[in-house]
């Protein structure tokens, strides 16, 4: 709450003619998904036997399940690499140490904001903690999503296809639809933004038309750039695959390569979910149903669950909150600590909101 309260204090005090405003990220949009997530939850909870599941939790291998948690966290740091490698054509003023803590700290953010508003809260963070243009940041974070988007799609249908060719369970099969959809619309945005750099309309604002080629330029890394961004792509799914393998096998349960890639992507195709943070509830939902058809029995699969979204959600969030809390400390700007005008653009101008 306050990080909500900070944020909401920042905005009252901006003038409506200040052009630097940041992204809007709490109204009726954030409350109704808050309040939709809980529903769903305190309905999962009412139907748990907690006693059963601190039984199963307490007989879990804790080594195997803290090396599963580290893996899963190591991810953020290649994450941060990853992004800066993608930004590299740009006078970048920040460390890959810096770039992997706004990459955890936007993904905080979009574990508590629904419809990934959470990614347009990350070009901000850059914005006002690097001094990228806005526009080429997201453009950025819209091509490594298109990456992931289609990685996480191939290796899901993939796994689905080879271990369930006969028959798919609804969630999966509505989880691989949802996946095909944010794929080919990120993919979509991509070719349009290159469609109107190669000719921009003479009518579209001056303003506009330089959103669009800062987002064309942050979309785009260096071609010598593509092979390490594709090795640190392979590696963050590695990473994310090994914390499922081993979070299920601190449970007793071994999985094949080819169970533990479909019971990483699936959930994760859930987690595009719009309508709440994360895709938090359905992806509890799909998990548990992956790990039952997987042939688990179900006091295992629901404390799988619930220790896999304690460690990649919750702990989160609750880390989130320690960071925003220390912020000052380490030097985080997390909204506007620092007026815009004095963040130069890459440029050595300084730049709108919206750029």
């Amino acid at each position: 709450m306050g990080l909500k309260k900070e944020m909401v204090e920042q905005e009252n005090k901006t003038q409506p003619e200040n052009n630097h405003k940041g992204p809007v990220l709490w109204g009726w949009h954030t409350y109704l998904s808050i309040a939709i997530t809980m529903a769903i939850l305190v309905w999962l909870v009412t139907m748990l036997d907690l006693k059963e599941i601190w039984r199963e939790i307490k007989g879990a291998d804790k080594t195997l399940l803290l090396l599963g948690a580290l893996a899963h966290y190591c991810t953020y740091p290649v994450r941060g690499l990853r992004w800066r490698r993608c930004l590299i054509h740009l006078p970048v003023r920040g460390s890959t140490w810096r770039f992997g803590l706004l990459v955890f700290f936007y993904n905080f953010v979009d574990n508590v904001v629904p419809a990934k508003l959470g990614d347009v809260y990350g070009a901000h963070l850059a914005r006002i903690n690097f001094g990228i243009r806005r526009s080429a940041a997201m453009g950025s974070i819209v091509f490594v999503r298109m990456v992931d988007g289609w990685l996480v799609l191939l290796l899901a249908s993939l796994s689905s296809w080879l271990l369930f060719s006969a028959k798919l369970l609804p969630s999966v099969l509505w989880s691989l639809i949802g996946g095909g959809v944010i794929a080919v619309s990120i993919t979509a945005i991509m070719l349009l933004v290159l469609l109107l750099k190669r000719s921009l309309p003479d009518w579209l604002p001056d303003r506009i038309k330089q959103m669009i080629q800062a987002f064309h330029t942050g979309m785009w890394p260096r071609t010598k750039e593509i092979i390490p961004i594709a090795v640190l792509t392979i590696l963050i799914w590695v990473l994310e695959t090994l914390w499922i393998y081993l979070l299920v096998l601190a449970f007793g349960f071994k999985l094949s390569l080819l169970q533990a890639v479909f019971l990483t992507m699936i959930p994760l195709l859930a987690s595009a979910f719009p309508l709440t943070p994360s895709g938090a509830g359905v992806v509890e939902l799909t998990m548990f149903g992956c790990l039952r058809v997987l042939g688990m029995s179900s006091p295992i699969a629901v404390s799988v669950t619930v220790v896999n979204r304690f460690a990649d959600y919750w702990l989160h969030i609750g880390l989130g909150l320690l960071i925003w809390a220390v912020r000052h400390v380490i030097g985080l700007r997390t909204w506007r600590e620092v007026p815009l005008e004095d963040v130069a653009s890459p440029d050595g101008s300084p730049e709108t909101a919206m750029s």
